[in-house]
């Protein structure tokens, strides 16, 4: 197998072995702000597909702070903080993606 597809799985499976306290955190945070950017959308119901996006991007967000090693994933605190900050960072990024094609299908 090529290095590059071998390190892109690796990437994917240390995703994937994400704990379920801080799938749980972020999937939680993910939905406050999914029900508040509710309201915003032309079509309420479309947020079952923007729910998945800002999830998807906090949890990658969260991998990266956790492989750049910014936080000692061993004390409460630190996990919190840098969990909570990849949530705001994920959804962040999810709530521009969505702005960019609603704005690319408008023209």
């Amino acid at each position: 197998m090529q290095p590059t597809l071998q390190a892109l799985f690796r990437h994917f499976e240390n995703i994937m072995a994400t704990d379920w306290s801080t799938i749980a955190v972020i999937a939680l945070l993910c939905g406050v702000a999914s029900y508040a950017l509710k309201e915003y959308l032309a079509n309420p119901p479309m947020i079952i597909f923007v729910y998945p996006l800002l999830l998807l991007l906090s949890i990658v967000t969260n991998y990266v702070f956790t492989a750049a090693e910014a936080y000692s994933p061993n004390k409460l605190d630190q996990w919190l903080m840098w969990t909570i900050i990849a949530s705001i960072i994920g959804t962040t990024a999810g709530t521009a993606m969505v702005a960019a094609i609603a704005l690319w299908r408008e023209r």
